[in-house]
């Protein structure tokens, strides 16, 4: 018998054919970006006159979010005092380590996205250019659906909200709109300790698919790095907006007030929208050519004269992330044989997004408490003080999941007590 490992490795292997299309939330990478294919270079930008802000001085890059920064700020969207203009680093003329400093922080691997703050109530936000392309053209459309006061209502919905979109007067020759969503944070930060937290996280990610399909869209661009978490609740006090995209302001979180995923519900979202397609009617057969992705299923790496069923791509390249991060650890190999299914090579194989919800949600009745509280480790657990961050984080879960209990999305409904059920005529 084949070993399910081995055929996630292979369709890993085959899927990833090119470089991904730059995530819009995630994407951690390096920091400099004047030589990024995708960059947007606005004209008529002095070069820095603070020398003195080396080793950090503004890129390319930063320094077009420079010239927006005022407008921004007019508009209700505060950037980080990197970003204010004259901006002399921290550091600048005092034994400061520049390493240490958080006005070091740069723009990440993408350009077109920067995090701030919304003037009016405080809360994180990510802004991000949008042009009206191949490449972004269906994401503000579909947002403004998903985003429908009706549709947020559905706790179902696991599209990321879609806060604001404006045009900024002289800009347009080089983006069209900023949307404003939420500020989320990778999901992978902190990482599940519990099988409980990754249940909960694929049962979302179903349902968030099932969802979207429902309403006749295909994501066309499923990977780990499109799929992120609200962190409010989680760091009730905040986190450095530049976490999703830069490992110095992973490095320098330290001591940053966290609560666990068993303390407060966590939610996960889809987002980067630029690849979705929406069909307005219903048809006997939903059919696109190949666009942006990172994933590819074997059909749509066929070429634009070989039309796919996006549907059955999305439910592929959900099932390979998710397939592929089970592989990462160990204490979730349970889980597969019930999403496997969607890596098949032939589309036709593969259930609808609403049949793997089902079979899900069937495998979660068949488990128990015990179960759900086992712990998950990483291949590599028998190294002397390996992950043993990890084993006191799996404590402090473990009693939580006592004190508050399991997630409630993985939990069988609870029916009223029998003389609650019972009516008396």
């Amino acid at each position: 018998m084949t070993d399910p490992r081995r055929i996630i490795e292979t369709a890993a292997a085959q899927a990833w054919p090119r470089p991904p299309k730059p995530d819009t939330q995630a994407a951690p990478g390096a920091e400099s970006t004047a030589n990024a294919p995708w960059s947007i270079v606005i004209p008529e930008v002095a070069e820095d006159p603070h020398a003195p802000n080396a080793p950090y001085p503004l890129t390319i890059a930063e320094r077009n979010w420079v010239r927006l920064f005022e407008t921004l700020e007019n508009g209700g969207y505060r950037l980080r005092p990197r970003y204010r203009p004259g901006w002399v680093g921290s550091w600048v003329g005092t034994k400061k380590d520049p390493d240490r400093s958080e006005d070091s922080i740069r723009v990440g691997s993408v350009p077109t996205i920067m995090d701030a703050v919304r003037t009016s109530d405080g809360a994180q936000v990510l802004l991000k250019m949008w042009n009206n392309d191949s490449r972004d053209g269906p994401e503000i459309s579909i947002l403004r659906y998903f985003s429908d006061p009706s549709r947020v209502a559905d706790p179902r919905n696991h599209c990321v909200p879609l806060l604001d979109s404006f045009a900024i007067g002289g800009t347009e020759e080089f983006f069209k709109k900023i949307m404003v969503e939420s500020l989320l944070r990778d999901w992978r930060y902190p990482p599940f300790v519990m099988v409980a937290e990754a249940l909960s996280f694929i049962r979302q990610t179903l349902e968030g698919l099932e969802f979207m399909h429902e309403h006749r869209v295909s994501h066309g661009d499923i990977h780990s790095g499109n799929i992120m978490m609200d962190p409010k609740d989680l760091f009730p006090n905040g986190f450095h907006g530049a976490f999703n995209w830069s490992y110095r302001a992973r490095e320098m979180e330290k001591g940053v007030r966290r609560r666990t995923r068993l303390q407060v519900p966590i939610k996960y979202y889809y987002i980067d929208f630029g690849s979705s397609v929406q069909f307005a009617q219903p048809r006997n057969k939903y059919l696109v050519v190949p666009g942006w992705t990172a994933w590819q299923s074997l059909e749509m790496a066929r070429g634009q004269d070989n039309p796919y069923d996006p549907f059955k791509a999305d439910v592929y390249c959900l099932g390979l992330t998710l397939l592929t991060e089970i592989n990462k650890r160990t204490g979730l190999e349970f889980v597969i044989p019930t999403l496997i299914g969607m890596i098949s090579e032939n589309p036709d194989d593969r259930p609808t997004i609403k049949e793997l919800n089902m079979s899900f949600q069937a495998m979660l009745a068949g488990l128990t408490p015990r179960q759900m509280r086992k712990r998950i480790g990483w291949p590599d657990d028998g190294v002397p003080l390996g992950h043993i961050g990890d084993w006191a984080e799996y404590v402090r879960v473990l009693g939580h999941s006592y004190w508050y209990g399991l997630p409630k999305d993985i939990l069988p409904e609870k029916r009223d007590s029998w003389w609650k059920r019972f009516k008396f005529h």
